[in-house]
């Protein structure tokens, strides 16, 4: 039982150091690098030539080619007061139309009329022509009667033809009595079914 306790108090102490090893290391290397070790930084790449005026004469293929400097003492600090006055001068004179909002429409000039499109005429479908009106029936009520047993009858004049007929009589296969009255006759054309009241003549 004693054997086995010194076998792991050993174990236990190995472990142990190592791990203290361990942690001293990764703080002897942060300080290090804190207080002044090498940056890890990549070095900035080199900059890249920028392109003669030569050469950019041969890029630029339309409009003006812009001429590199090759150092700031080509540049002239003289200031120019008759070209600043030209500026300070300059009045914008636009259409009042504000540039910064897709709302805004220019103005229309005054005495202009904004034409309005022309609508086509819309033609409707042309609707279909009924059936001709019946012809007017070709009869003459001129007189009229009264038989034995009391019934009237009328006198009905058809071009030469006389015809008389009472209610419900057929005259000329073709036109049927409906009502006899005193002053007219309701007369139907069988052919078209078609009734028409014939006035009396008094002439």
């Amino acid at each position: 039982m004693a054997i086995r306790l010194g076998t792991e108090d050993k174990k236990k102490r190995l472990i142990a150091g190592v791990l203290v090893s361990l942690a001293l290391t990764l703080i002897a290397h942060t300080v290090w690098v804190l207080v002044g070790g090498p940056s890890e930084t990549p070095p900035p790449a080199p900059e890249a030539s920028l392109p003669t005026a030569t050469q950019n004469r041969n890029i630029t293929s339309s409009g003006h080619t812009a001429v590199r400097l090759e150092s700031a003492a080509q540049l002239d600090p003289t200031l120019h007061p008759e070209r600043m006055a030209l500026a300070e001068n300059t009045k914008y004179t636009g259409t009042s139309r504000n540039i910064f909002s897709k709302d805004s429409l220019p103005p229309v000039p005054a005495g202009s009329a904004i034409e309005k499109p022309i609508a086509s005429v819309r033609t409707g479908p042309v609707a279909p022509a009924g059936p001709p009106p019946p012809p007017l029936i070709d009869l003459k009520f001129y007189g009229f009667a009264t038989d034995q047993s009391g019934r009237k009858l009328v006198f009905l004049l058809h071009g030469d033809d006389v015809f008389v007929a009472g209610q419900g009589d057929i005259v000329d296969r073709r036109y049927k009595v409906l009502q006899v009255e005193s002053n007219a006759v309701v007369v139907e054309d069988l052919a078209y079914n078609n009734q028409q009241s014939l006035p009396l003549l008094t002439n």
